[in-house]
């Protein structure tokens, strides 16, 4: 997975939340790794208050959760990730548009048809933080 190597502003998706120390010490790959937590949080939250029947809740929690892709996508590095990028950025298209379907049609099962996507491509994440430390480190040599 390729993303770019500076964020525009991870650190604002992350406010409120007990993340906001990390972001200022995190590597790139880690800023990505906070986004993808804090955005299942949201999805989670969203999810709550459309059972609940919140619609104060929903809105902020979705909009936030919708936020948090968006930059996931704009962070995308198409010319270094090539077909992973893209794959990824329709991934994440589809997610936002999923999102704002469930809201608008006040449907917990949508947002956790999100949740599940999100979850392996943040597993993927996981599993190759030593390979994107390297990356990173050789790029800030460049």
């Amino acid at each position: 997975m390729s993303y770019k190597k500076s964020l525009r502003g991870a650190a604002q998706y992350i406010q409120g939340t007990s993340r906001e120390a990390e972001v200022a010490d995190a590597s790139p790959h880690r800023l990505i790794q906070i986004l993808m937590e804090v955005l299942l949080g949201r999805l989670a939250a969203t999810k709550g208050a459309i059972e609940r029947e919140d619609a104060l809740a929903k809105t902020q929690m979705s909009t936030r959760a919708l936020a948090i892709i968006t930059e996931l996508r704009t962070s995308l590095d198409f010319e270094k990730g090539k077909e992973v990028a893209i794959t990824l950025n329709s991934l994440y298209d589809y997610m936002g548009r999923r999102l704002m379907q469930a809201v608008s049609a006040d449907d917990p099962a949508m947002v956790e048809e999100v949740v599940n996507l999100m979850k392996p491509v943040k597993e993927g994440w996981d599993a190759i933080k030593d390979e994107a430390d390297k990356t990173f480190q050789n790029l800030e040599t460049e």
